[in-house]
C-alpha cells in the first residue's frame, strides 16, 4: 500500500511540474488582482440586483417589482420608463399593446396576482388576479399586491415604469 502511494505521489509532482517548450511563462495575476476583480465582480452583481428592481405606479400607488434576470427582463429594462394606457380584461388584468420584446412563451396553468408577463412578443399584462391555462413570458412579479386591485381600477388606467433609484 506503501509502494503505490509513493509511485501516485511521484506521478502526481511529475505531472504538476510544467514542461519545457521555449515558451514563455504565462503571466498570473498577483492577490491584489484577484482581489480586485472580485471586488469589480461583485459590484457588477450589486448593480445588476439594483437596477433588475422597478417602480410601478398607477391609481397614485407605487409597487416595486422584482425583473426577471433573462433576455425580455432586460430588453424591458433597457425601455424604461414607460407610460402605458392599459386596457381593462376578465376583470383580473391589464393589458397594453406594442411593447416589442423577446418572447420565450411558456404555458402557466397558473398566474397569480403580481406577476407581469408579455402576451404574443408585444403586450404587456399585469395581472391583479389570479388566472391560467395561457402562454406567456414572463417580464416579472410584484413584490406585494397590496392594494394593487383599487390602484389598477375597473377600467383604462395609466400607469408607469420606471427604474428604481
Amino acid at each position: 500500500m506503501r509502494r503505490a502511494l509513493a509511485i501516485l505521489s511521484s506521478l502526481l509532482l511529475i505531472l504538476s511540474v510544467p514542461a519545457c517548450d521555449g515558451k514563455e511563462d504565462p503571466v498570473l495575476p498577483s492577490k491584489a488582482e484577484d482581489a480586485r476583480s472580485e471586488d469589480q465582480e461583485d459590484n457588477s452583481l450589486e448593480q445588476t440586483e439594483t437596477t433588475m428592481t422597478i417602480r410601478i405606479t398607477a391609481g397614485g400607488k407605487t409597487f416595486t417589482a422584482d425583473i426577471e434576470d433573462n433576455q425580455t427582463g432586460k430588453a424591458f429594462m433597457a425601455k424604461l420608463p414607460l407610460t402605458l394606457e392599459m386596457s381593462e380584461l376578465n376583470g383580473n388584468e391589464k393589458y397594453c399593446y406594442g411593447v416589442e420584446l423577446p418572447r420565450a412563451d411558456q404555458y402557466y396553468d397558473i398566474i397569480a396576482a403580481g406577476d407581469l408577463m408579455l402576451y404574443s412578443g408585444s403586450c404587456i399584462v399585469l395581472f391583479y388576479g389570479s388566472a391560467g391555462g395561457y402562454s406567456y413570458t414572463r417580464i416579472g412579479k410584484l413584490s406585494s399586491t397590496d392594494g394593487l386591485s383599487s390602484a389598477l381600477g375597473s377600467s383604462k388606467v395609466t400607469v408607469l415604469f420606471e427604474k428604481q433609484q
